[in-house]
């Protein structure tokens, strides 16, 4: 993130996690805004005086994506979900159609770039020094083309406007913020979800596009899954609209609140 060297350039914010949505706002409210040392600070929009219930917030199981999902976690959400609804929250269920071949994988030429440019030199001098995970990577990006790493930028301005173009219709759009729920210490990832083999990386499936697409996310709890594990809804907003995703958090928190505490911006 931010003071820290990023293979995403112009990604990475600093945010908070917090105990409840109330300390994430307040966090937020400190950090937020436009900053003349900044180039890629932009001014957020004032809080909105619509209450939340005028909103319409779609729900995505899958967030337009064709990624498995866990049963646990599936059950979890859409408990959630019908107990907004009861509340009063206008729930649509809507997915967000994205780029054609747009995947984590066919973005992450950035990442790699990203990592060989900052670190390939070191890496030359001695690869030991590096997680093998992330050595892989700094490999794959000292072997990009500039034609590669090109067509991966323009992919993440696509998924911007497709993005961007989804809230014509819809104010917020919630959704399982992960697939699955936590999985051993002694694992890189999952191996299956859904009952079906999985890379590593397919438990962070629903997060990636929401960050390229810079448009502002939070998690709240959303109930437990297996072994009393904690499942998350995410809850993500027009870019600019911080405010309405953590003044909805706030509403899906109070609802939920029986299913466990915590936030994530």
């Amino acid at each position: 993130g931010p003071g820290f060297a990023e293979p995403f350039s112009g990604l990475a914010v600093m945010a908070p996690i917090a105990a409840d949505v109330a300390d994430a706002a307040l966090m937020v409210e400190a950090l937020l805004g436009p900053d003349p040392r900044d180039p890629d600070s932009a001014a957020v929009a004032p809080a909105e005086e619509r209450p939340p219930a005028s909103l319409t917030v779609a729900f995505s199981l899958r967030w337009g994506l064709d990624a498995p999902v866990d049963g646990d976690v599936r059950e979890a959400v859409e408990r959630g979900v019908e107990a907004l609804e009861r509340a009063g929250a206008r729930i649509v269920r809507r997915d967000p159609c994205w780029p054609a071949g747009v995947t984590e994988t066919a973005l992450m030429p950035l990442q790699h770039a990203g990592l060989a440019a900052l670190y390939g030199a070191a890496f030359r001098r001695d690869p030991a020094l590096f997680d093998p995970d992330i050595a892989a990577q700094i490999e794959r990006g000292l072997a990009l083309s500039g034609a590669e790493v090109a067509a991966a930028q323009m992919l993440s301005a696509d998924v911007a406007r497709a993005f961007a173009g989804f809230f014509s219709n819809a104010d917020l759009l919630i959704g399982p913020t992960t697939p699955c729920v936590a999985w051993p210490l002694t694992k890189l990832g999952p191996e299956t979800i859904g009952g079906q083999p999985v890379p590593p990386r397919a438990h962070a499936v629903f997060t990636p596009l929401i960050n390229h697409a810079k448009a502002p996310a939070v998690s709240v709890p959303c109930g437990t899954g297996r072994d009393g594990l904690p499942v998350g809804v995410q809850i993500a907003g027009p870019r600019g609209l911080d405010r309405r995703v953590l003044r909805f958090a706030a509403v899906v928190e109070r609802t939920l609140g029986s299913q466990g505490r915590g936030a994530d911006a």
